[in-house]
């Protein structure tokens, strides 16, 4: 449908139905583009629509416009003022009450096409503070990050915080806290974003250390890398022989960094830090690992084996849950939560492609590290 032509020829008509048009759109950006509650009303009046209380106009002329966009076209209804004056001409105080229906209409007139709230509100938001962005906050309009409770407002005001943040070497965590309402996590695995918004100023956020709980006695030669914290400190109170022993707590110690200069280690009595420092990386080290037996825990391994490229099974920690599990013993992976585990496929320790992966598909059972008792721990690897 194109625009009357009477419609071009009255730039004060536009501009009335215009009127209802950004209150139909502002109603959008208040309620988030739900059903709309209030009826949209405007009274005729000689401050709210002066050219019909220009009398030198055919103001007789115009008045049957606005009846023809009642009566014909319907895009609203007159509500008379019963109360006037017979001097008052008719429109006077008369009420137009927009018809909802005539949206369409109305926008396809005045071409004016309906835009999404939430990309408004994108739009605007960014336009407060793009001069705090590299790219104009253009990365931000692209992703349009979520954070729950946040509106986009707040999201962009809290990104824009950041450029004050980044020169007072500061972790990603720290930043976070302190943009985010003291949201640590906000920012996490952002990183390519903050560099599109901050270009090199986001390069130099320090990295968070990677804290890992060690023992290391004296002279020790090889080391092992426990995945639960209660077994590592069984295996503190009864160490195997030569043995230093690092708390992996998890996937935490397969990052990435576990071999960067920001990992940190926090020692048990009786440790020898220095050596531990020297020795830990050497290729020299013998390195093993032993966690879960379940899909999860050979997948730590796997992680592991991205920093420690020698890193292997340790015989003496699956050996008797292997015998456990060949014995039927074990939990499902719906008794313990377990179903959204990944078969690791190979991982290239001999043990684990060998012998281990078999055995979970053929059972479809796991075994947890901590049900192996110390005296079954004795045997050298």
């Amino acid at each position: 449908m194109t625009t009357p032509i009477w419609l071009q020829d009255e730039p004060w008509l536009a501009k009335w139905l215009g009127w209802f048009l950004d209150r139909l759109d502002k109603s959008q950006d208040d309620d988030g583009g739900t059903a709309r509650k209030k009826a949209i009303t405007r009274r005729i009046k000689k401050n709210t629509l002066p050219a019909l209380y220009d009398f030198n106009e055919d103001t007789h002329g115009r008045w049957q416009l606005l009846q023809k966009l009642a009566n014909e076209h319907h895009i609203f209804e007159i509500r008379y003022d019963n109360k006037l004056a017979p001097y008052q001409e008719p429109y006077e105080n008369a009420q137009c009450r927009l018809n909802p229906d005539s949206e369409p209409l109305l926008r396809d007139w005045l071409n004016r096409p309906r835009q999404d709230p939430a990309t408004l509100a994108w739009h605007q938001a960014i336009s407060e503070h793009q001069g705090n962005f590299i790219d104009n906050g253009e990365a931000l309009l692209i992703q349009r990050p979520s954070i729950p409770d946040l509106s986009p407002a707040e999201i962009v005001t809290a990104f824009a915080s950041i450029r004050q943040h980044l020169t007072q070497r500061l972790t990603l965590r720290e930043i976070a806290a302190r943009c985010f309402k003291a949201d640590s996590k906000a920012l996490d695995n952002r990183q390519e974003l903050l560099i599109k918004l901050f270009g090199d100023q986001a390069i130099i956020i320090q990295p968070r250390p990677l804290l890992l709980t060690a023992w290391a006695p004296p002279g020790f030669t090889k080391l092992l890398i426990v995945e639960n914290q209660d077994s590592f400190l069984r295996l503190v109170e009864a160490p195997p022989e030569d043995y230093a022993l690092l708390y992996s707590g998890g996937f935490r110690a397969s990052a990435t960094r576990l071999s960067s200069e920001h990992t940190r280690f926090a020692f048990l009595p009786g440790s020898a830090p220095e050596q531990f420092n020297q020795r830990w990386l050497a290729e020299d080290l013998p390195c093993y690992f032993w966690g879960d037996l379940d899909f999860a825990g050979i997948g730590i391994l796997k992680a592991l084996r991205h920093s420690l490229p020698g890193l292997s099974a340790w015989q003496p920690g699956y050996h008797p849950m292997l015998a456990m599990l060949e014995n039927g013993e074990g939990h499902t992976a719906q008794q313990a939560r377990k179903t959204g585990q990944t078969d690791p496929v190979a991982i290239g320790c001999p043990l684990c492609d060998r012998v281990l992966l078999p055995a979970l598909r053929q059972s479809q059972r796991f075994i947890d590290q901590e049900s192996v008792t110390l005296f079954a721990l004795n045997t050298p690897s």
